[in-house]
């Protein structure tokens, strides 16, 4: 499956986030950088090679998906940390939107995922401070 089709599928079904490689697919309604965290958390070369869409891209998930080796990234938002991120890896992307940082879901303020790795640029430092805020985020 193409990027095309795969934006195309991420529309029509309302997916959060889809990921596709040769005949391997993963599609998610989870919110955040929860679909990407809960299959890190099982393998963390699982998006290894993939095309990822996802709705939204800080650095928390660029910096997750890189860990993971995606092949290519896509979404529909992206700030800029996100990509000098991926261009600082090598990792091929595109948005349809871009902004300077995430925002909450209140809207007062960055996104708390994007706040945990922003002074950070180590990939398995940044998946055990996003472990500990979403752990931290679900107990409040």
């Amino acid at each position: 499956m193409n990027l095309a089709h795969l934006k195309q599928w991420q529309s029509e079904a309302s997916y959060s986030l889809v990921a596709a490689r040769n005949h391997f697919y993963y599609v998610s309604h989870e919110r955040g950088i929860a679909p990407i965290m809960i299959m890190l958390k099982r393998d963390r070369n699982y998006f290894y090679d993939c095309i990822v869409v996802d709705k939204i891209i800080g650095k928390a998930a660029a910096m997750m998906l890189t860990l993971s080796c995606a092949k290519y990234i896509h979404a529909q938002l992206m700030s800029t940390s996100a990509m000098r991120y991926l261009d600082q890896h090598g990792i091929p992307y595109s948005y349809d939107q871009s902004c300077e940082w995430i925002v909450n879901r209140s809207g007062t303020g960055m996104c708390p995922m994007e706040a945990a790795v922003a002074s950070l640029e180590d990939g398995e430092a940044a998946y055990e401070a996003l472990y500990q805020k979403l752990n931290q985020l679900r107990k409040e």
